[in-house]
């Protein structure tokens, strides 16, 4: 009985760690390859710095709004002009 339970969690531990490791892995692959195509698109001139800066600007703003599908383009313009006049 003590060497079933063992196994048992030994094998739940097992498939924990997998599940997290995949799962650290692919959030830092994200980030990575998202830095990584910025990056290129900036050297090889496909965007300059000003198109850069517009770009995270509207990153930014993306992340503020919870539910981003509720907002019309109108009201994200809206708060685009506001963080410009600031």
């Amino acid at each position: 009985m003590e060497l079933t339970t063992y196994k048992v969690l030994t094998g739940l531990a097992y498939i924990t760690l997998i599940f997290i490791a995949t799962f650290v892995s692919w959030k830092r692959g994200e980030k990575v390859g998202s830095v990584f195509m910025l990056q290129y698109l900036r050297e090889n001139k496909f965007m300059n710095d000003t198109d850069y800066n517009k770009f995270m600007r509207h990153i930014r703003t993306e992340k503020k709004i919870p539910n981003i599908d509720d907002v019309s383009p109108e009201e994200l313009k809206k708060k685009e002009n506001n963080d410009e006049d600031e």
